[in-house]
């Protein structure tokens, strides 16, 4: 006799660190339409717990990202040549402490190199000069904590600051210190469904040009809590270009898009 009942569930995700949903340079995989260019981001990647330590209340672990995000040009005929590509992977250490049945702390420490490259769908601006391909790279630290509170049934707001220290860099005209601040409030309508606000402030200098930048992201998240998700989401971005090929300069953009949590 089967054991299991006929019922909808969605599978379980024990990742110990959980960054707000607007956090940039972490593992994803969906896409993003932006309302105001013909262009797409696509993101594709993993951040995995491969071992972990369980004592009492607190929970370690240590694992590796590998994840890529896309700029793409949209063309009729559905096609969407490949304009720059950053690559990041590295290794991370984690801990999350349960403090109540109300409040629950969380960390992580990452490791991580990422790189950029422009593609064979890269339109190269008619000049007389030889084009000489930009190297960007850098290597870098980034320590984040997250705490999680149930302010009342259904609502959790997630508190996540963060720093970024990078150690080398190619070009070397990057701060090597910067600051992130992510405010994060999610409600569950019923179970199996929630919707979310998410803003992440960042604070970097590249050049002389010091200034704050931000993501915001507001959505709807189809899944339970701690279980794999589909995010159908709009997204605000003001600020330094994060993209390595275009990095420090001055990006605006509104976007939709679709995304798939691990």
């Amino acid at each position: 006799m089967n054991s299991f009942s006929d019922s909808l569930f969605f599978f379980n995700t024990n990742q110990v660190f959980i960054p707000t949903e607007s956090s940039i340079l972490e593992s994803k995989n969906g896409i993003t339409k932006y309302t105001d260019k013909k262009n797409l981001r696509l993101d594709i990647g993993v951040s995995m717990d491969i071992i972990g330590l369980k004592n009492k209340n607190r929970v370690y672990s240590m694992g590796a990202d590998f994840f890529t995000f896309s700029n793409l040009r949209s063309e009729s005929n559905f096609k969407f040549p490949v304009d720059a590509i950053d690559y990041m992977f590295g290794l991370n250490f984690n801990f999350r402490k349960i403090i109540s049945s109300e409040a629950g702390i969380s960390g992580r420490l990452r490791i991580s190199h990422i790189s950029s490259h422009f593609e064979d769908g890269h339109i190269y601006e008619r000049s007389d000069t030889i084009f000489t391909p930009v190297v960007f790279s850098k290597e870098y630290i980034d320590l984040a904590s997250a705490l999680d509170l149930n302010l009342k049934r259904n609502l959790i707001l997630k508190i996540m600051p963060a720093v970024n220290i990078i150690f080398h860099s190619i070009p070397e005209n990057i701060s090597v210190l910067s600051g992130q601040l992510g405010l994060q409030i999610r409600y569950f309508l019923i179970k199996k469904l929630s919707v979310y606000l998410s803003n992440d402030i960042y604070l970097s200098k590249v050049n002389s040009d010091t200034r704050l930048s931000e993501n915001f992201e507001a959505g709807i998240s189809i899944g339970e809590i701690n279980s794999r998700t589909i995010n159908l989401f709009y997204t605000y971005y003001d600020g330094h270009d994060y993209r390595g090929q275009y990095y420090g300069k001055y990006l605006n953009n509104n976007g939709i898009g679709a995304r798939i949590k691990f």
